[in-house]
Order: C-alpha cells, then structure tokens, then sequence
C-alpha cells in the first residue's frame, strides 16, 4: 500500500509540473499574440496615413488673379450650374438584372422621362453594403471611416458586432470612380447598419458624402429608411433626420404601403422621389 501511495503521489506530482508547464506556455503564447496584433495595427495605421500624404498633391501658388476673384464677397459669386443627372446614393435592395429592372431609380429614370426631363439617373448603390462602404466608394479619407470602425469596437467592450459595424467592402475601379460629382445628390442609406444605431452618426455620414459633390450642395434629398435590425424606432429615426435635413428630407415609411424592399416599395419611393424634386424646383425641363 505505501508503495501504491508513492506511486500516485509521484504521478500527481507529474501532473502538477505539466500542468504549470502548459499554463506558463499559454500565458507566453497570449503576451505574443497581443504585442503581434499591436505592432501590425500600428503598422497599418502608418501604411494609411503614408497612402494619405502621398495621395494628397502639393499645393502650387495661388496666381495672383484667382487670389482676388476668391476674396470677391459671396453675394458676387456665380449661380450653381444647372444639374445634368440624379446621382442616387445608398442602398440597393436587388442584385444584377433584378436592380435594374425592380429598383426606385428605374421608377425615377421613367417618371423623368415621361415628363420631358432630359436627366441621367446614375446608380452609386450596394446591396447588402455599410454606411462605411458608401463612405469608401464616396472618397470619404480612409482614417475617417476607419475613426468610426474604432469608435464602434470600443464602444461594444468586447461584444461582437455585425460585420456591417467593423469593415468596409471591396470596392472595384469603376464603384470608386466619380462622374456624377455635379449631380444632384440623392441619399438612400443606412438600413443594412454602419452608424452603430445612433442616427446622429448617421447624419455625419451622410454630411461627408454630399460633401464630396462639387456642383451646387444645395440641392439634394436624404430618403430615410431605418436599420433592418429595428433597433431604432421609426419616430426616433424621423424626428432626427427631420430635425437635420429640414425640407431636403423624405421619409421611406410615409411614402411606402409595402416594404421598402419590394418592387412596390421601390416604384412608391422612386414617385415620390420625383414629386419632390419637382416641389423643391430641383429639375427643370429644357427650354426649347
């Protein structure tokens, strides 16, 4: 019996020195894997802002001509230039053939048509897309869709978030490229998340995007649609966006008798989109 003794006690003892070992490995293997993770974001943040400087071209002298015609009084400065299309920005709820036969810019593109507006409706849509992508594909600065990836991370302490919330899409050349910056701005953003259901974020967003647009920064629409997930209510939604956008704004819930994701949906929103872009005297037919 004591020989059975010392045998478990030896074995115990075994047990106990691997027991350590393993546990002195996984603490080391933790203390690795955080510095590993620490040094590759700093290397991706000074990879973002070396792309930045090097993207931004070096100011040339300011002729003395241009220096005096930007110091003439606002009141003295030429009227904005009639739009040449509708650029509707934001989310697309069909794919491939379905978009271009089922969504509200087909309903627009048709309405326009039919009552002699010689305008374009361009699509800078994505289905199933973030806030942050449209940000991306609108030419927002990379550190200022990455500052609210961060804020997102922090805030959530730990909590998974939607990959909506952490990252932005691929986008290819041709989403990246703008034609339309002197279009008459169009928002329809927001229901796949990105803003962290806070819709003053939202608004920001949506601030950085018709900043992007060189023509006349007047004349644009923010349609509203809340987040799919419901985590905000549509009142809270509305008053936010009202309080906002004023008369630039239209609400998707009191223009829709079915889902803003349907073909019905879509044809009410594209009427109604029209509707307003006559009764703020945005579109204008050509005179003949």
């Amino acid at each position: 019996m004591r020989k059975k003794s010392r045998f478990l006690s030896g074995w115990n003892l075994v047990l106990l020195i691997v027991c350590v070992v393993l546990f002195l490995t996984l603490l080391g293997f933790l203390v690795w894997n955080r510095q590993t993770e620490q040094a590759e974001t700093e290397r991706l943040k000074k990879q973002a802002e070396t792309e930045e400087m090097l993207s931004v071209p070096a100011e040339e002298p300011e002729p003395e001509a241009e220096r005096e015609e930007a110091e003439q009084p606002e009141a003295e400065a030429a009227a904005p230039v009639q739009a040449r299309g509708i650029a509707c920005w934001g989310d697309e709820f069909f794919r491939g053939q379905e978009a271009e036969e089922n969504s509200y810019r087909v309903t627009l593109q048709e309405r326009l048509a039919e009552n002699g507006y010689d305008l374009e409706v361009t699509g800078k849509t994505l289905s199933g897309a973030s806030t942050l992508s449209l940000m991306k594909m609108a030419g927002v600065p990379e550190e200022e869709v990455e500052a609210y990836i961060t804020s997102h991370q922090e805030g959530a302490e730990g909590t998974e978030l939607p990959v909506t919330e952490t990252g932005t899409r691929d986008l290819t050349e041709e989403q990246l490229e703008r034609t339309e910056a002197d279009y008459i701005p169009v928002l329809f953003m927001g229901y796949y998340g990105g803003w962290n259901r806070d819709p003053q974020e939202l608004i920001e967003q949506q601030t950085k995007i018709l900043e992007t647009f060189a023509g006349n920064r007047e004349q644009f629409l923010v349609v509203g649609v809340r987040p799919m997930d419901g985590s905000v209510s549509q009142e809270d939604y509305d008053t936010a966006m009202e309080a906002a956008w004023g008369e630039h704004y239209l609400s998707a819930a009191e223009v829709t008798t079915q889902n803003v994701a349907s073909r019905t949906g879509q044809q009410e929103i594209g009427n109604a989109i029209y509707e307003k872009l006559e009764e703020l005297g945005y579109i204008q037919k050509e005179q003949t």
